[in-house]
């Protein structure tokens, strides 16, 4: 009887214990959410970033400007009307200061953008810093990044895993939920330290969809069939462009944050 009433008592408080520890968040993930912040351009949803400073925001640079093919290669174009909004809702109109030049492809070589706010906020925030040389991800590590994917009406913080990493580290692979509107998020280690940036996550449409989706768009002004009321070609597209954005593999990329590291210590006055 009382061996019996020991393992029920034992029963009970590992329940509780569990319990206690799947309601309590890391104050990794805590920073995580109130350092991050939702980055929009004419008011529209592009990505995610984290406060550095109190005027001092870094992203991925496809965040911040389009990208567009030419003969020579691509131009990047900054976005219009490029503005921060902090955890708390209070927004403010933000400017690149690290675009790439001739001098220094690094901003776009490896997909990081810093930003200056226009003045600083007036709401409460916190402030993020970029892992050291030292801490470098090892296979296992639990990580933590926050973000508005799918255009999520309030942010959303979620834990992953480093599954893996390219053979120079430069990309890291992450067992996590990473979608559209994730990219340019802080991917934070158990010292609450940015060791990558959120870039793109696995999964989406083949090529071939991808060009079909591209054959519709230059055909669709060349007049159009219906079946039943319902136009094939916009059905199609429709259909495309949904699986673009939802399918998920569960795996996610974050590129390392020592290029962005290296960048602010060569510019320090983008600090200021």
């Amino acid at each position: 009887m009382v061996r019996a009433a020991l393992s029920l008592s034992l029963l009970v408080l590992s329940v509780a214990l569990v319990s206690v520890c799947r309601g309590q968040a890391t104050p990794s993930l805590h920073l995580s959410h109130d350092s991050t912040v939702h980055i929009l351009t004419s008011g529209i949803p592009s990505g995610s970033g984290s406060m550095l400073g109190d005027r001092l925001v870094l992203t991925c640079l496809h965040v911040v400007v389009q990208i567009v093919p030419t003969d020579q290669g691509v131009n990047l174009l900054p976005l219009p009307n490029l503005t921060v909004t902090l955890p708390s809702g209070e927004t403010i109109a933000a400017t690149i200061v690290s675009f790439p030049t001739n001098l220094d492809m690094s901003p776009a070589d490896h997909d990081f953008a810093f930003l200056h706010l226009e003045h600083k906020p007036t709401s409460a925030f916190s402030v993020a810093q970029l892992a050291t040389e030292k801490e470098s991800t090892q296979l296992g590590d639990e990580v933590v990044f926050s973000g508005y994917p799918l255009n999520t009406p309030g942010m959303v913080s979620h834990k992953g895993m480093i599954s893996g990493s390219d053979s120079t580290k430069d990309l890291i692979f992450i067992e996590a939920s990473i979608n559209k509107g994730n990219s340019g998020g802080g991917v934070l280690n158990k010292a609450g330290h940015i060791v990558g940036l959120v870039s793109m996550r696995e999964g989406g449409i083949t090529q071939g969809l991808a060009d079909l989706r591209t054959q519709i768009n230059a055909t669709s002004g060349h007049g159009s069939v219906t079946l039943m009321g319902v136009n094939p070609l916009t059905a199609t597209k429709q259909l495309i462009d949904t699986i673009d954005l939802y399918i998920s593999t569960g795996i996610g990329y974050a590129r390392s944050i020592r290029f962005a590291r290296d960048y602010l210590s060569k510019h320090p006055e983008i600090a200021k």
